[in-house]
């Protein structure tokens, strides 16, 4: 689906709404007074948001991996493959090609940092992750909402283009939980964007770090008349990115959150690009969606997430893990 637009700010929809937000946020507390959450003998790391998606999280778990790295922890990543078909435990690893139908495309990304296992039902994939003896910590994209695992660590990923919308809850409006409880419940609060911001004034100094998208293959793509697609659930975020620097957009397509590319898709896409004599550009998550061919013909935008100040990261990271 699209993101709705009254979700980004309170509207006569939104309102209308609040009843059935009532009837969500009522069967999420339930739920979660009956889950008492398991705990493991491996640390486990929670990357999540408050909102339905477009925060950043994917970034923030590529660069908390590489620090991981960089401090010899060894990890994997679980994810349930959001919007893919499989419905059993399986492990990507680096370098092998799979089916991104099968395996949705987030983990197609966390795959090139360390092997991410994916599963539907998470609290048993974590139980299997944990007889490995040589690995010390898990990774769970996504999962502050679940309750079934005990976290050891858990990071909320804040973007400042988007914030939490409306604020109100799903369906009226993109929270899945309230603000405060999601706060309270983040040991790290890890804001993407302008620290200037006053408007997260709010967030608590001791445990909120910043950090930025910074591009790294801006070259390619300069002096060019570009068409620019994507399916994310907050498109104009990459729209903007690329208008921030200064790369030359003369269309832009959008398509739905996770959007499942079809070959008729992309040749539209090529031909027209073709006709116009313009160059494609779209999302590496969007990317490793496409056949050989494709990704041979159409270029992605390489980002990377940079922590401000990674000591932060790192001497919580420590400090977890060295606790009991």
């Amino acid at each position: 689906m699209k993101t709705p637009r009254f979700w980004q700010r309170k509207s006569f929809v939104s309102i209308l709404l609040i009843p059935f937000s009532a009837i969500y946020y009522s069967i999420f507390l339930i739920k979660n007074l009956l889950i008492k959450p398991i705990k493991l003998n491996k640390k486990i790391i929670c990357i999540g948001n408050l909102t339905a998606g477009g925060s950043g999280k994917t970034p923030t778990a590529i660069a908390l991996g590489k620090i991981m790295q960089d401090m010899s922890i060894d990890f994997n990543y679980l994810s349930r493959g959001y919007n893919g078909s499989n419905k059993k435990l399986i492990t990507l690893y680096k370098n092998q090609q799979y089916n991104p139908d099968l395996t949705g495309d987030e983990p197609l990304l966390l795959k090139e940092i360390a092997p991410t296992i994916i599963c539907k039902n998470r609290l048993k994939a974590a139980k299997q992750i944990a007889r490995n003896k040589n690995l010390k910590a898990i990774i769970l994209d996504d999962g502050m909402q679940n309750k079934s695992l005990a976290k050891d660590f858990t990071i909320l990923v804040i973007d400042t283009k988007i914030k939490f919308g409306n604020n109100m809850i799903f369906p009226a409006g993109p929270l899945r939980q309230t603000i405060n409880s999601g706060i309270n419940q983040a040991d790290l609060i890890v804001v993407i964007g302008d620290k200037l911001d006053q408007t997260l004034d709010y967030l608590p100094d001791s445990k909120t770090t910043y950090a930025k998208i910074n591009i790294t293959n801006l070259n390619r793509f300069k002096d060019k008349k570009l068409l620019a697609f994507c399916g994310l659930a907050y498109p104009q975020k990459f729209f903007d990115l690329l208008h921030k620097n200064k790369l030359n957009i003369v269309k832009k397509i959008e398509f739905e959150d996770h959007f499942k590319y079809k070959q008729k898709d992309l040749e539209k896409i090529l031909d027209f690009c073709q006709k116009n004599s313009l160059t494609p550009i779209t999302t590496k998550k969007d990317w490793v969606k496409f056949s050989k061919k494709y990704q041979d013909k159409i270029n992605y935008l390489d980002i990377e997430l940079v922590f401000n100040n990674d000591q932060i990261v790192r001497k919580k990271i420590d400090k977890m893990m060295n606790s009991n």
